[in-house]
């Protein structure tokens, strides 16, 4: 029993002396202490409740144990990675601790829940959010490319002001089928292809673009119509809603976040970097 007291007494001097029970009275929180870092219980507490939850039976105490360890060994790589300076000479590290830090900085906004009041105001506020699709009349008119004479004859008809009609039938162009009525930009890919659906969302009505180059075709583009229909009620499009919330307000708590950090940074530019707009 003596020795086995001395045993106890030395082991406890050197634990003293090695500043090990300071650390745990400091980091009462902590479940181990790594090169004097703490690693919070509740780093654990998580790790635990995600393996337990991968698992019918209940964890057993070498399975606790073991995670603690490949925590323990997490810091270890970690305080390693931070010595050896990978956040400065390794892209790869240096984009993963940037993604981390901007995950971190939006972790409070990611758990907020607004009101259906809020939601309302910030969608009307916003009628082109969720924009439905307009309902379009489109003609459109091509060219063999080699037709070069017949493209130019067109193309300064309609930069003269010449209406649509007037330019095809003085350059006897080949009409593109496509539906005469009013329909859904879908239906005009279903009909031409996705380039002059495209290129007629971006046309009033009575506005012609052209001249486009589809494979070995020159194509004019006419809009002759363009419904706009109204925005979709709020019930019905709460989800998107929310979504759109959730980004824009955790767009702006990041760029809260790096703002307050700039703010306490000093950056200084060399001469030859790029000079800021208002300069």
């Amino acid at each position: 029993m003596l020795a086995a007291g001395a045993a106890l007494g030395l082991g406890f001097a050197m634990w003293s002396a090695l500043g090990v029970g300071d650390a745990l009275t400091k980091y009462g929180d902590a479940i181990a202490i790594v090169d004097g870092v703490p690693i919070p219980r509740s780093v654990f507490d998580s790790a635990i409740e995600g393996l337990a939850s991968a698992k019918r039976n209940p964890l057993t105490e070498a399975e606790t144990r073991e995670a603690l360890e490949r925590i323990v060994d997490e810091e270890l790589l970690l305080r390693r990675a931070l010595k050896l300076g990978l956040a400065e000479s390794d892209p790869a590290s240096r984009k993963a601790l940037v993604n981390a830090m901007l995950q971190f900085s939006i972790a409070d906004t990611a758990k907020l829940t607004p009101t259906d009041d809020e939601l309302r105001r910030f969608y009307a506020e916003r009628p082109k959010l969720i924009a439905p699709q307009p309902l379009l009349t489109v003609r459109a008119v091509s060219f063999e490319n080699t037709q070069a004479s017949q493209i130019a004859v067109m193309k300064a008809a309609i930069d003269a002001g010449r209406g649509f009609d007037a330019a095809v039938k003085e350059t006897r162009a080949e009409l593109v089928l496509l539906p005469t009525g009013p329909v859904i930009p879908a239906k005009i890919a279903e009909y031409a292809g996705a380039t002059i659906r495209d290129t007629a969302l971006t046309l009033n009505r009575g506005e012609t673009a052209g001249p486009i180059e589809i494979g070995r075709r020159i194509v004019f583009v006419h809009v002759a119509g363009r419904t706009e229909a109204p925005p979709p009620p709020f019930e019905s499009v709460r989800d998107v809603v929310i979504e759109e919330w959730r980004k824009r307000a955790s767009e702006q708590a990041f760029s809260d976040y790096v703002e307050g950090l700039r703010s306490s940074a000093r950056v200084n530019y060399v001469a030859g970097a790029p000079k800021a707009r208002s300069q």
